[in-house]
């Protein structure tokens, strides 16, 4: 019974990372399609939202993660 847990949770475990690589590696290839095409990513924000400076509201805004 537990090898069935840990082969299950091994399994979940590998598929968010490997989904977590897939989405990095996306992020990547637009971040550097903006980048060579001289393009802000910031020009999408409307203007009367407030900024928001947290780790993860910065990679959702710069990067789509």
């Amino acid at each position: 019974m537990a090898q069935d847990i840990t082969k299950i949770l091994r399994s979940i475990q590998t598929t968010a990372v490997n989904r977590c690589r897939e989405r990095l590696d996306e992020a990547a290839i637009r971040a550097k399609n903006l980048i060579s095409r001289g393009e802000d990513a910031d020009k999408k924000e409307p203007a009367h939202e407030e900024p928001q400076y947290g780790v993860t509201s910065l990679m959702k805004r710069k990067h789509g993660l």
